[in-house]
């Protein structure tokens, strides 16, 4: 899928096809107005489909704990931990 950027005034003119290419997955727009982005239009069953990358940025914030003797440059075992 690819993000096409266009101006409002050329969406108006071809609104039906641009709709149409975002329907069928093809692109997702960025509508422009004197080349400042203004709106997007995506298809609503991506929406639906699976959740945004940013939904999940720091959603397992403050989850982790560390115990008082861990060391982050430690290795992550000791050498005699695996068998030989």
């Amino acid at each position: 899928m690819i993000t096409k950027q266009i101006s409002v005034s050329e969406f108006k003119a071809h609104c039906t096809q641009e709709i149409r290419a975002v329907e069928n997955g093809e692109a997702i727009l960025e509508l422009t107005r004197h080349g400042k982005k203004v709106a997007v239009v995506r298809s609503a069953a991506a929406d639906e489909s699976s959740p945004a990358l940013e939904s999940w940025i720091g959603s397992g914030k403050g989850t982790v704990t560390f115990e008082a003797s861990y060391v982050p440059d430690a290795p992550a075992w000791e050498a005699d931990d695996w068998e030989d």
